[in-house]
């Protein structure tokens, strides 16, 4: 499962009378069925297949699943529905489906835009299947992308309730404390920051004073260049790395590419939120909310000319108003919070 979402794991002791099965289609794969696999010259094929395999035995696993009301099935590919699909349906049990980009892939994908109207097909035969969309309903994409409005749950991304902000409400930073400006996440095709980062320093070049630049990766995929930026650079390959870092910075800027992101959560920034980080990021409907919902705790851009005014308002910002706004934020993203709107009768 995306590891930014396993605070919905407690989600069940917050309801009274319903026990939830938890299912993820990261099992391990039999040595020989993965060896075999991993043979094939092609390894596009090879992926497919092990991913086939691992849907289909979620399937079965949740046929197994013994003394459960509900089942939460945490990610699913869209092009591997047709032998799971059937698997949820026979077991009987009301399924929530996790969906995280599903459609946005779907647009610009042919296989998965089938894999999609196959769902939607179960969803409307079955009312024993839900989808969990995160933030905001579909309705912000064409309509052929959409599910039947009876099928869907809308939650807020969860929390990470390990780690909380480094000012407690009404706490503020001194006033000669350095602002630690963050580029956090892994770096591929939709996540550019080559251009992100020379905004950033451009704006900064005359506050290195009150400001310092930070860029997290894991460094096993870090581009060369980052090396010769003079900035500080630190590997995010371990998650508790990872943690640290977010933690050390208090404002994040993040952007990503409109084809990947339009309709799809962060999260880099639901976890950089629950470290208490001011997010300036791209301004996608989903990406918006989840930034804004159920106060703000940060604000987006539509094009980089906007970054550098976004982070003087920033600085404003945490000088005056600390990380008060993060307390809040967190309330309705809480396990207890989001158990209340999957399960509105039982908690």
């Amino acid at each position: 499962m995306h590891p930014g979402l396993k605070d919905i794991l407690l989600v069940e002791q917050y309801i009274k009378t319903k026990k939830i099965g938890f299912l993820s289609i990261e099992t391990p794969l039999p040595p020989w069925f993965k060896k075999i696999t991993q043979s094939i010259p092609n390894y596009s094929i090879g992926l497919q297949i092990r991913r086939e395999y691992r849907h289909i035995s979620m399937g079965i696993r949740a046929l197994r699943l013994k003394d459960i009301d509900a089942i939460f099935i945490f990610e699913i590919y869209n092009q591997h529905l047709l032998g799971i699909l059937p698997l949820l349906a026979l077991r009987g049990k009301q399924v929530f489906i996790s969906l995280h980009g599903n459609q946005q892939f779907a647009m610009n994908s042919q296989i998965k835009f089938f894999g999609l109207v196959y769902l939607k097909t179960y969803l409307q035969l079955f009312n024993n299947l839900k989808v969990v969309l995160f933030e905001t309903d579909d309705h912000v994409i064409p309509e052929k992308f959409r599910l039947p409005a009876s099928s869907k749950i809308i939650i807020p991304h969860p929390i990470l309730s390990e780690v909380t902000p480094k000012l407690l409400p009404g706490e503020r930073l001194p006033l000669d404390t350095k602002i630690k400006i963050g580029v956090v996440g892994m770096i591929r095709k939709d996540k550019p920051i080559s251009k992100l980062i020379t905004k950033l320093q451009k704006h900064l070049g005359s506050k290195a004073d009150q400001c310092e630049l930070i860029i997290g990766t894991p460094f096993g995929q870090k581009p060369n260049y980052l090396d010769q930026l003079g900035v500080s650079l630190y590997d995010t390959t371990k998650e508790e790395d990872y943690i640290r870092v977010l933690k050390q910075i208090d404002i994040l800027v993040i952007h990503y590419d409109k084809e990947r992101y339009y309709y799809r959560t962060s999260g880099v920034i639901s976890d950089a939120g629950s470290c208490g980080c001011y997010i300036i990021a791209s301004d996608y409907p989903v990406i918006n909310h989840q930034v804004n919902f159920p106060v703000p705790i940060g604000a987006t851009f539509s094009t980089f000319d906007e970054i550098g005014s976004l982070i003087d308002q920033a600085i404003t910002h945490i000088r005056q108003k600390g990380q008060d706004n993060h307390w809040i934020w967190r309330e309705q993203r809480s396990a207890a919070a989001i158990a209340k709107l999957l399960f509105p009768q039982n908690t």
